[in-house]
């Protein structure tokens, strides 16, 4: 998914902050080896990355995990959400898609209980649930 906002390294390494986050990730920035090859006799790995974020936590946006009104309303996308290969590999660890679960269902209830869809709800209202839950945003 494509949003209005792709996540991406600078947001991990909070070179560029998100002005709504509703959830935070500190892992490292982490892909994999590709494949493997033979370099002058010697097997190689290629396409494996570990690059440290700099060890402070990193927000999440909440438009990241929404796509544009235009593309699909309602929808909530904590998991495959708008972000760069590299910024997911981060990401992708299992207490921040938790996180990102939880901030997903209280914006589809809050959605739910103003009439709106979930592109309307007040980022100012969500956070404050959010907060009001014990979630801890930067």
């Amino acid at each position: 998914m494509k949003s209005s906002l792709v996540m991406t390294e600078a947001h991990c390494k909070n070179k560029i902050l998100v002005e709504d986050p509703v959830g935070m990730g500190a892992y490292t920035l982490d892909s994999h080896n590709t494949q493997r090859f033979v370099h002058n006799g010697m097997v190689r790995n290629e396409g494996d990355i570990q690059t440290h974020i700099g060890g402070k936590p990193y927000g999440v946006s909440y438009r990241s995990i929404v796509p544009d009104e235009e593309e699909c309303v309602n929808l909530l996308v904590p998991w495959a959400l708008s972000s760069t290969h590299i910024a997911f590999g981060s990401i992708r660890m299992e207490p921040v898609f938790m996180v990102l679960g939880q901030s997903a269902s209280t914006a589809a209830s809050l959605a739910i209980d103003a009439n709106s869809s979930v592109q309307a709800v007040p980022y100012k209202t969500l956070r404050s649930q959010l907060v009001k839950d014990d979630q801890r945003l930067p």
